[in-house]
């Protein structure tokens, strides 16, 4: 309960911790034996038991043909991989890209697939396999998919019309020199069954996209479109961007940006700015570099020397904790994996001596946490030559200690039925339109002079780091309080909390648990602005007895001692109540510190005669004005 303790000792152990530069090693032992031409990665927690399993799209060549067996490898939660091939349940095909998304809000990853054939007689269409809970696939994409053919290199999830669940966009065209073609949207119905939206809601804009990324680019907390491939001179990439609704209109922004041999686009925050840039393989000809996004302009840059390899991937990973993002690039030339690490202002020098050197043909590469030691290691996808071996680099580096940052968050306007509380934010990963492995969860309440209520529970990622939470309404309520909380895999956590309406300085959140007088009564007097002295005061409790004030900027309603906890502990001040029950504290409200606009305050007493010996008083909430 200590937290504060426990923070402190924690940057203590921080302090002492010296700089050790990442070194990725390849683990030969990691996979058992394959040799499939493999062009995509997705790594997820297919079967529920807490670590990352491995999915490669498999598919040899481009074009016609090419069909091969789909793997999936599950991992024992130390790093080491098992075939479970069979648990896919789908026939071979030439995949060029797999996504592990939950279509179907069930609370587990479903996959889909992007599959290449001969554009533009192809008969191949989408794959969508949907999971039992347990890592077991069934193939359900004739009845959940629209009957449209592809030759597709790239799909990418996002909630393009902000109603809570993914929908798709599939490139067309891919053929190895790309052909002029659209691109396709199909809309989620909630329950992953979906509508064919290219018509209605895409620009008609030919494209020779190889790569398709979703996310936030105009930073209006909507997701936009990006296109990128092998496009003709005066449009080599293409931005569509979001009404809010769900239908895009083409912007030129992009259209110089990248050569005949882009393959790909990844999108993060380089320069600390809190717009995201662009990762992009082939910046001119084979060298690769970066596009600073401004909004309004592009402005691009290459990397350091070595560079002008022909390379297929990029992924943004801060592999040295410092709170950038690096970027790791897979090379199909060169003699191994590169790495450039970021000054914090978007300039890179090359680090590629960190990244064991294996000359081979990547595809593609995943980043993620196999072994459960805290820091993010490699997975490698071979293809068009050698021996088609994918590779498991470890990281032997420092661990994630970097809480995810929040970039933006938007402060609607209360509404009496349900408010829309939207945010982009960024941790250590971002590959294939992703966001690392954050979890959002969101705490909330909302009064008035009638109404009060509280709830919790989890917001839901919409692509690119956004994200949506939806706050129902209680009959009388005027405002509502809220708090963004963003955990990553690490258990790094930030917070954020909002107001929306009107809402009172202090407000009794209930919750109390009774002692052997009755229920205990937490009343807080003063005026919540920095600086400024609070008083809470405890009555009815046990006399005589010891307890804590509990203090928090985060409530969290966890079962505790037979009742509800309303905070999460930050501050713990000791009391012991006098003959008639009663104990207080005052306390100054903090002068600068952003994550303390709302607070949350209850008390835990002794009391024998309570149950499991304790009792709870009310939870207060505080906004600061």
């Amino acid at each position: 309960m200590d937290m504060l303790r426990f923070a402190l000792g924690g940057l203590g152990l921080l302090s002492l911790t010296p700089t050790i530069s990442a070194q990725f090693s390849y683990d030969a032992s990691a996979l058992p034996a394959q040799s499939l031409w493999t062009d995509g990665i997705a790594l997820a927690d297919v079967d529920g038991d807490g670590d990352l399993d491995i999915l490669f799209a498999n598919g040899s060549g481009y074009g016609a043909g090419g069909a091969l067996a789909q793997h999936l490898f599950l991992n024992d939660g130390t790093g080491n991989f098992s075939a479970a091939h069979g648990q896919l349940n789908v026939g071979n095909f030439n995949a060029k890209m797999v996504i592990a998304e939950d279509f179907d809000n069930d609370g587990d990853p479903d996959l889909m697939y992007a599959p290449e054939g001969a554009w533009p007689t192809t008969t191949q269409r989408g794959r969508l396999l949907i999971n039992d809970g347990t890592g077991n696939f069934s193939d359900e994409s004739a009845a959940r998919l629209p009957d449209v053919t592809m030759a597709s290199f790239c799909v990418c999830a996002g909630d393009v019309d902000d109603d809570g669940d993914l929908d798709v966009v599939f490139t067309d065209g891919g053929t190895f020199s790309g052909v002029a073609s659209q691109a396709h949207l199909f809309l989620n119905d909630g329950d992953a069954f979906f509508s064919d939206g290219t018509e209605t809601n895409l620009p008609d804009d030919l494209y020779n996209a190889q790569d398709v990324t979703i996310f936030d680019w105009d930073g209006d907390f909507d997701v936009d479109i990006a296109l990128s491939g092998k496009g003709q001179s005066g449009k080599r990439s293409r931005l569509w961007l979001n009404d809010g609704t769900g239908n895009f209109a083409i912007s030129t922004l992009l259209d110089g940006v990248g050569s005949n041999g882009t393959y790909e686009i990844e999108w993060g925050d380089l320069d600390n700015d809190l717009s995201l840039d662009g990762m992009i393989v082939s910046l001119s000809g084979f060298n690769d570099g970066y596009a600073t996004n401004s909004i309004s302009s592009v402005a691009t840059a290459s990397f350091a020397a070595p560079n002008g390899d022909d390379d297929n991937e990029m992924a943004g990973l801060d592999y040295d904790d410092d709170g950038d993002l690096d970027v790791v690039i897979g090379s199909l030339g060169f003699g191994g994996e590169k790495l450039y690490r970021n000054d914090g202002a978007g300039s890179f020098v090359n680090v590629s001596s960190d990244v064991q050197s294996i000359g081979d043909s990547t595809l593609d590469i995943a980043v993620g946490d196999l072994d459960g030691d805290g820091d993010y290691d490699l997975v490698s996808g071979q293809g068009e030559s050698g021996g088609f071996t994918n590779r498991v680099y470890d990281n032997t580096g420092v661990a994630d200690t970097r809480a995810p940052r929040i970039l933006d968050w938007v402060r609607p306007a209360f509404d009496p039925t349900q408010t829309l509380f939207h945010a982009r934010t960024q941790d250590a990963v971002c590959d294939d339109g992703g966001d690392g492995y954050v979890v959002a969860t969101h705490v909330s309440w909302q009064a008035s002079s009638t109404a009060s209520s509280h709830a919790s529970g989890e917001a839901f990622h919409q692509g690119g780091g956004l994200w949506r939470a939806a706050l129902p309404s209680v009959p009388g309520a005027t405002g509502a309080v809220f708090c963004w909380s963003f955990t990553d895999a690490q258990g790094n956590a930030s917070t954020q909390a909002l107001t929306s309406g009107t809402v009172a300085d202090i407000t009794d959140l209930g919750q109390a648990l009774a002692g052997t007088p009755g229920l205990a009564l937490l009343g807080a007097s003063g005026t919540p602005t920095p600086g400024s002295p609070i008083t809470f005061s405890l009555s009815n409790a046990e006399p005589n007895r010891a307890g804590v004030f509990l203090i928090g900027t985060r409530s969290i309603y966890v079962d505790f001692v037979g009742g509800t906890l309303v905070p999460l502990p930050r501050f713990v001040i000791g009391y012991v109540t006098d003959g008639g029950g009663n104990a207080a504290t005052t306390v100054n409200w903090p002068a600068s510190a952003p994550d303390c606009t709302v607070g949350f305050v209850q008390c835990l007493s002794v009391d024998p005669g309570a149950v499991m010996g304790f009792s709870l008083s009310n939870g207060l909430g505080i906004v600061q004005r």
